[in-house]
């Protein structure tokens, strides 16, 4: 993998190296893209974020999208592997995204033998609860348009509107695709892991979230954040602060740009 194929998984990263950061990887949610993090761009401090783009999406859309994780992951963890070195590394994944980095992370530390120091998980259930989503991409696509409306995080003029639905529905249905090929195989993520859940998320309550202790052979925290679904979002960036706070409080090294 070329510097220039690497610069396509990190599009709003001017920089690759940020030799003497810590840097933070952002997974992002089904339907969601590498621009779901631009706001943290701009609220970064004490880490460098480096949101992540799935090919397919957004600025790679003529690329083709892969929906199997085996396929994609293992691209991901070379990425990511090329642009880190003897900084810290942080995880970042929400919902969809939450299963990708826990998969990701695990195989940095298996094939790169790559410590990721901290792996946030938020708004998804652990990977060996087997919770399907109420939309399945076999189902109609009036069925995604539902349950996109019952899950929020879209707005109203967009799923009203015809023309913009034809072009993002099969966009979220490749993440839907995606979502259902990942399995649990029995991994352990060797670093620690803090959740975060919305209070008002059916989908990912408390009681579901906690399960990600099981996870991990190292520490454990739980943290709930007022919202819904998309609380990292509502809560704009109090939430991105206390995330950094997370990452900082593992680590006494602050990045220098």
């Amino acid at each position: 993998m070329g510097m220039m194929d690497v610069k396509k998984w990190f599009p709003f990263v001017d920089d690759l190296d940020y030799e003497h950061c810590n840097k933070l990887f952002c997974f992002h949610h089904a339907g969601g893209s590498a621009a779901s993090f631009r706001n943290w761009k701009t609220w970064e401090q004490n880490l460098a974020v480096f949101p992540i783009e799935l090919p397919g999406k957004s600025t790679r859309i003529k690329e083709q999208y892969i929906t199997d994780y085996l396929h994609v992951m293992p691209q991901i963890a070379e990425a990511i592997n090329r642009v880190t070195n003897q900084t810290r590394i942080y995880f970042y994944g929400h919902s969809m995204g939450a299963i990708l980095a826990f998969k990701t992370a695990c195989l940095l530390e298996e094939k790169y033998k790559k410590k990721v120091n901290l792996l946030i998980v938020a708004g998804r259930h652990a990977p060996q609860d087997h919770f399907p989503d109420d939309y399945q991409t076999y189902m109609d696509d009036s069925e995604l348009v539902k349950e996109l409306i019952r899950v929020g995080g879209t707005p109203k003029e967009l799923l009203e509107n015809k023309e913009v639905l034809q072009h993002i529905l099969p966009m979220v249905k490749n993440d839907y695709r995606l979502n259902e090929s990942f399995d649990y195989r029995n991994e352990l993520f060797h670093g620690p892991i803090v959740a975060h859940c919305g209070t008002n998320d059916p989908d990912a309550p408390a009681s579901s979230m906690k399960n990600w202790g099981n996870v991990t052979t190292n520490s454990f925290n739980l943290k709930e954040f007022s919202g819904s679904h998309f609380f990292p979002y509502e809560n704009k960036q109090d939430y991105y602060k206390s995330l950094e706070q997370n990452c900082i409080q593992s680590s006494s090294k602050i990045c220098i740009k």
